[in-house]
């Protein structure tokens, strides 16, 4: 039977990745993930249940997910990088601060097929919210490879962009299944078409090729993802619990449209991205603001310090506006919000807001979003920020977004 081996077993990693595999079918499912309480569940129970919606019907499908094999990445390191080995496809599903580790795991992997002798060619589906994440791996990658095992990975491994980009959020309740996760109903997977396997190779069907899949991540990361954590920021600021409820906010809805608007003209400028039409805008504000999508605010915000870094969501938009003479303010008074809340459960909030009161708002700002301060686009990034901040603060829009 074909082998998936898919690393990290969360919302993207069982959700969409493991889900699309299962029913495919075919698939010798393999979950790995660093969270031994997690791989505990995932063995015992022996099955989770995904929930897709149409989010402008409602319309609900179910799939029960089982027979798959669960592996601990530390406990278990050694069967898994002998699953990783023995594997056709491997997906890659997760944060950025694991890329390294991870790697790390892929080169060890090439290794051991190295010497194995192994010939069978294996695709890497990268999987993850980040810009040049092909590069960032290979990089990653090669610089632990040396000599023959560099010769292997060059022949027989390949690094796929995907864009996992499935909605999906953890369910309040969802009967007796603790590991249920439900989303949207996306079922197909936009993948780089570079495969390096025999001509007749069976392509999974959910697979979409594109020639280049790393300008749709730009668009999601930069666009999509721009708008959707705009409106988390001055959510979590006004003390909203949901997307649907800050979307639903007239002014809230137009500053991030604007930003949006802001990052894809941007886009359009430098890759030939078309502007969204009115009809694309009128359905991205309907999903948004639908019932059958109960996104929480506090998993839309979570590690902002990420969000908010200098390649990422907000800024690496605004660069490219600046680039091509576009005043980035909707983008980064977007940003400022995620400095003006605070969240006991979330650890980077809190960190933000010690590093602003113990180094000052510029400072904060500069170390947060890692900016090199000598450079003049930096310094206008820095300072607009700030200025937002002080805006926000003053109170000039907390009775405007204050929660109805």
């Amino acid at each position: 039977m074909r082998r998936v081996v898919i690393i990290g077993s969360g919302r993207t990693g069982r959700g969409m990745f493991g889900e699309m595999f299962y029913l495919e079918g075919g698939f010798d499912l393999v979950f790995a993930d660093i969270d031994s309480e997690l791989i505990g569940a995932l063995r015992e129970q022996g099955y989770y249940t995904v929930e897709k919606k149409n989010l402008l019907t409602g319309k609900v499908a179910k799939t029960r997910v089982d027979k798959f094999h669960a592996i601990d990445v530390k406990r278990d390191h050694e069967e898994y990088i002998d699953f990783l080995v023995k594997s056709e496809l491997v997906a890659t599903a997760v944060f950025p601060e694991s890329f390294d580790v991870v790697a790390s795991d892929l080169a060890e992997m090439v290794s051991l097929r190295t010497s194995r002798n192994v010939v069978e060619p294996v695709a890497v589906l990268l999987g993850g919210n980040y810009v040049g994440l092909k590069a960032r791996f290979d990089m990653a990658i090669t610089t632990r490879l040396a000599g023959s095992e560099r010769d292997y990975y060059d022949k027989y491994v390949t690094l796929i962009t995907t864009k996992a980009n499935r909605k999906v959020v953890y369910p309040v309740a969802f009967g007796e299944d603790a590991l249920a996760l439900t989303g949207d109903d996306k079922s197909v997977l936009q993948v780089d078409d570079a495969f390096r396997f025999e001509p007749g190779w069976g392509m999974p069907k959910f697979f979409e090729p594109v020639e280049s899949c790393e300008l749709s991540m730009i668009k999601k990361i930069w666009n999509e993802n721009l708008l959707h954590c705009s409106l988390g920021f001055m959510g979590a600021y006004a003390g909203y619990e949901t997307i649907g409820q800050i979307a639903s906010n007239r002014r809230a809805w137009e500053l991030a449209k604007y930003a949006w608007l802001e990052g894809r003209r941007a886009l359009e400028l430098e890759y030939g991205m078309p502007m969204p039409s009115e009809s694309e805008i009128r359905e991205t504000f309907n999903k948004f603001t639908s019932p059958y999508l109960s996104d929480s605010i506090s998993r839309i915000v979570r590690q902002p310090i990420r969000k908010l870094q200098s390649n990422d969501r907000f800024l690496g938009p605004a660069f490219l506006c600046m680039k091509h003479g576009i005043n980035p303010y909707f983008i980064l008074h977007a940003a400022s919000y995620g400095f003006c809340y605070m969240d006991e459960n979330e650890p980077q909030s809190m960190q933000i807001a010690d590093a602003v009161r113990k180094d000052g708002i510029e400072s904060a700002v500069a170390t947060v979003c890692g900016l090199d301060v000598r450079d003049e686009q930096s310094r206008f990034a820095r300072d607009m920020i700030v200025a937002g901040i002080r805006e926000i603060t003053a109170g000039d829009s907390e009775v405007i977004m204050q929660v109805a």
